[in-house]
This record gives C-alpha cells, structure tokens and sequence, in this order.
C-alpha cells in the first residue's frame, strides 16, 4: 500500500505522458504523416485555352504527384554591434527552390505539361527540322534569321503557373502552403533501365517569389477540386451508408448511425435533393439493423469498457463523431479510438454470443 502511494507508477513508467501529449483534445498535437498531402497545379486561364491540355489533364498531374517538398527559407543576417551588445539585423529573405517528383505515367499527362511549359517558354520546340540543319547557318551580315532559338519568342511576363499548392492534411483538417509565381528552374525526365523494375519519375525543381498559407476543413471538392476527380464515392462498408457496424461506439456503430441521421434531419440534408433523402433511409435501416443485432452482453461490455476510463470517454466521442482524421463525409479505418472497427467486426464474428 505505502509502495503504491510512493511508486504510482512501479518499478517502469509507461505510455501516459506521450498520451498526454498526442491523444488527448481528439489528438490535437499528434504529428502528421507525410503521405497525406495533395498538389494543385493552377495554371493561368490565358495558357489553360492556348492547348489542349484541358483542367483535367492539370488535376491529373496534381495527383501524379509522388513526393513534394514544402517551402524552405533562409534569410541573409548580419550581427553588428550595439554598445558592446550583439544586434542581429535582417538584410533580407531567401526563397530556396524545392523539388517535386511525380510519376511518368502511361497517359503521359505529367510529361505533357512539361511539354506545353516548355513549348511555352522555349522557342526551340516550335521549331521545324530545317531549323538545325547545318547549311541553315545564319551568316553575320545576315540583319534577319529565319528562324528563332532558345528564350527569344516574345513572351510576356504571364507566369505559366500562377501558382503550385502543396496541402498537408491531419484530423479532416488542411494547412495549403501556396508557391506564388513559381517557375521551373530544372527538369529531369528520369531514366530507362532494363534491368530495373521500379516505376519511373520525373523531377522537377521550383523557384518562387513568396509563400501564402491557408487553412480549412478537408471536404469533397476542398482543398482545391479535393475527391472530385477519379475517387471512389461508393459508400464504405465501414461506413453507416455503406452498411455500418453492429457495435455499440465506433466508426458505423450504432451511436454514429443515430447521430448521422439526426444530423442530416436537423440540417436539412435529408430533404434537399431525392439522393440525400435516399442516404438517410439507408443510414437509418442500417442502423436499425446493427442496432438490432446488438446483445445485452456486448452493449454491457463496451459501456464498461468506456466508463472505466475517463480517457475512454472521450475517445468514444471521436468514434461517433468521426473528427480525427480523414475527408469530411467519408470514413476510413484508424486507431483513434479503444479498438479498431476491423477489430471490433473480427469479435464480433467470432463471438460466442453471435446469433443469441
């Protein structure tokens, strides 16, 4: 007893300070992963008509992207004196290049928009055959060339992107860090190797005048036409509409079910178009269902479960919620709470109570 007052914790600590500091207030502080991002392309709508690159075809590239590299930036110091006291004074700001690296893919989108950068820039792509022949060699006197070469095409001062915008995404939320006027100061097509079998990729390296920085709620079409292109809208199994969960708490449970469709009742959502009308029925059959296959023993074990730890409480909270992590309106699966929903479902399955 006097050993348990002296040593709360025994003879090991354990996990409570990092839980402290990464789980609590549903995981404000957790630190983010690097593979939820997401790149928008924006180029100016004079260059979009110039082409047959189309908005989707920039999109496309946008979610080509593999890797990306966020702004870094350096400022050029100077100490000086100040009565015997070092004074750090700022002489100005540096804008260091980053590089993005984005995969060679079959519908060659991604080595299209180099090619319109390129040809945008650089008169040497529009140039015929009989631009380069030898005997094409333009004398001295010569006061006119037939042809053009290099940065001498009369191009204005139109940016071909008016910006590239990398999104970090964390707990259905986005911080957007904007490249304004970014060009291109170095492309790499990559390389062929037959005895290699990893993907190709192409890399290019960005210079840029200033950063901007922006944040919001992750939804479909936000950040940036986010989820509208090429994503799966078919409800989760996991989901309510998709079928839901027969649990008490979690992500599809019972709990959820019942607080979606309340909220899509309250808000107006379930009456606004016959599709929203149509998810609300589902929702509720749904959860009639797993609520319906729900035994006293298990309702009595997760409510325990909860009530034993305050901390469970409110990871509870998140389950029904759904406000960790993830796109606003669909559901993925995640450790966030007590249990896992696939674990929850293996238990379920394997129940002995299945079926009272």
């Amino acid at each position: 007893m006097v050993e348990g007052v002296t040593k709360p914790k025994g003879q090991l600590s354990n996990y409570r300070h990092a839980t402290r500091l990464f789980v609590d207030n549903d995981l404000r502080l957790s630190p983010k992963t690097k593979f939820l991002f997401y790149v928008v392309f924006e180029m100016e709508n004079s260059i979009r008509g110039m082409s047959l690159y189309s908005d989707k075809h920039a999109d496309e590239a946008g979610l080509l992207v593999k890797s990306a590299e966020l702004p870094k930036f350096n400022f050029d110091s100077v100490i000086k004196n100040q009565y015997n006291r070092k004074k750090i004074i700022y002489k100005q700001i540096n804008y260091e290049p980053v590089t993005i690296s984005m995969h060679d893919d079959s519908n060659a989108a991604v080595n299209a928009m180099w090619a319109l950068y390129y040809g945008y820039y650089v008169g040497d792509r529009h140039n015929p055959d009989a631009a380069y022949k030898q005997n094409q060699i333009r004398p001295t006197n010569t006061k006119v060339d037939n042809f053009r070469y290099g940065l001498d095409n009369d191009r204005t001062d139109v940016n071909f992107f008016k910006s590239v915008t990398i999104y970090t995404m964390s707990r259905r939320r986005f911080v957007g860090y904007t490249l304004v006027n970014p060009k291109i100061k170095s492309w790499n097509h990559g390389s062929m190797d037959y005895s290699a079998s990893e993907f190709n990729e192409n890399q290019m390296t960005l210079e840029y005048e200033a950063v901007k920085y922006t944040n919001g709620n992750v939804s479909f079409g936000t950040p940036g036409n986010f989820a509208d292109l090429h994503y799966d809208t078919v409800p989760s199994p996991l989901s309510v509409a998709g079928g839901g969960v027969a649990t008490l708490t979690g992500e599809g449970g019972v709990l959820d079910g019942l607080e979606q469709i309340f909220g899509d009742v309250t808000s107006g959502d379930a009456f606004k178009t016959p599709g929203g009308f149509i998810g609300t029925l589902a929702k509720t059959f749904n959860t009639y269902k797993n609520g319906k296959g729900l035994t006293k023993e298990q309702i009595a074990s997760e409510a325990v479960g909860i009530l034993s730890n305050p901390r469970n409480i409110a990871a509870a909270g998140r389950s029904v919620s759904g406000a960790v992590s993830g796109v606003i309106g669909a559901v993925f699966p995640k450790s966030a709470s007590t249990e896992t929903t696939t674990n929850a479902i293996e238990k379920r399955l394997t129940s002995p109570l299945r079926g009272r």
